[in-house]
């Protein structure tokens, strides 16, 4: 059994018995998740790739955001370019309302520069807004056909949303360049809203800048550490935010630290990343709080990640012991 079969079978597995509550994914871009920040990351390498995780972020309390989210990419020969598959699920706690998210990326298209090579990339998400599931049972159960019904009305299937993306990566041995742009359509369902219906989503882009440093001693290059400093700027109509990182990967764990900054709500957050690795498997942690006396609220965010990265095999079925040729 290949290797890519077997990440998609771990996929759906975990998919399958996981549930997790959301916010408004606006708010939340997460740190383990590569693809989504830039789908042009898909299959990049050849490699095959599984990220899932749990994103949490406080604001006060009345805004609390918190998204599961997973995701497979992987290299396909046929189709020459990396293809990937995403999932998040989540709850709108202030409307009462729950949203699914299915979404699939291809990213192809080289163009080869003087030192690396330009990636372009398409894609799409498709996400469902229902009612509340408990409230939408309670109603059913508790409530008379002439009660008012819970928010954000009596329809439980409420409003769909389409978000096409285009991005492109530049990228060589030492530093990877990236932009992603996506207009959603959204396109109501219900029309019993017992509130005012919310406007149209706007677009939105996303830059991602990230460099890898490796130690060199005496005009050698030694690699018990990377350092890999990364850059993630995210600009949206309702939400603009700014995420400064760098990272020490050793063989087998990872820390470094960041500053986020979320101008929107002026909470400007430090904080660390930690994190575990065995054979393909790493496990990260990322939490941070508001900086006081510079942030309007306290402020807290914190991300547990899976990350698996499969590199393609090398070896031959002929021949297993022969290098592989370029």
């Amino acid at each position: 059994m290949r290797i890519a079969p077997k990440i998609l079978l771990c996929f759906i597995l975990l998919f399958s018995g996981l549930y997790s509550g959301a916010q408004s994914e606006t708010y939340l871009l997460p740190f383990g998740n590569r693809v989504e920040i830039n789908p042009s990351l898909a299959g990049l390498n050849k490699n095959n790739s599984y990220h899932t995780g749990n994103q949490y972020y406080f604001v006060n309390s009345e805004q609390t955001y918190n998204r599961f989210y997973a995701s497979w990419d992987s290299w396909s020969d046929k189709l020459k370019g990396g293809v990937a598959l995403n999932f998040s699920q989540g709850m709108i706690s202030e409307r009462n309302i729950n949203t699914t998210s299915f979404g699939f990326s291809y990213s192809g298209f080289p163009i080869k520069t003087n030192n690396g090579k330009i990636l372009f990339s398409v894609g799409t998400n498709i996400v469902a807004a229902t009612k509340q599931w408990t409230v939408a049972f309670l109603d059913q159960v508790i409530t008379d056909e002439n009660d008012v019904s819970s928010l954000p009305g009596k329809t439980f299937l409420r409003y769909s949303i389409l978000k096409p993306q285009i991005g492109f990566l530049w990228t060589n041995n030492n530093m990877q360049l990236g932009l992603t742009a996506a207009m959603p359509y959204r396109v109501e369902i219900a029309t019993d809203a017992i509130e005012p219906q919310e406007s149209a989503t706007p677009a939105s882009l996303t830059l991602y800048i990230s460099k890898k440093i490796d130690q060199r001693i005496r005009d050698l290059y030694s690699r018990p550490f990377r350092l890999s400093p990364e850059l993630v700027v995210f600009y949206h109509e309702e939400y603009v935010f700014s995420r400064l990182q760098l990272l020490s990967e050793h063989t087998d764990k990872t820390w470094g630290f960041f500053v986020q900054n979320d101008y929107t709500n002026n909470i400007h957050t430090l904080g660390g990343t930690i994190g575990y690795q065995h054979n393909f498997m790493r496990f990260n942690l990322n939490a941070g709080m508001g900086i006081p006396g510079i942030s309007d609220h306290p402020g807290f965010l914190c991300e547990l990640s899976l990350n698996i990265v499969v590199p393609p095999t090398n070896n031959s079925k002929n021949n297993p012991w022969a290098p592989r040729k370029n």
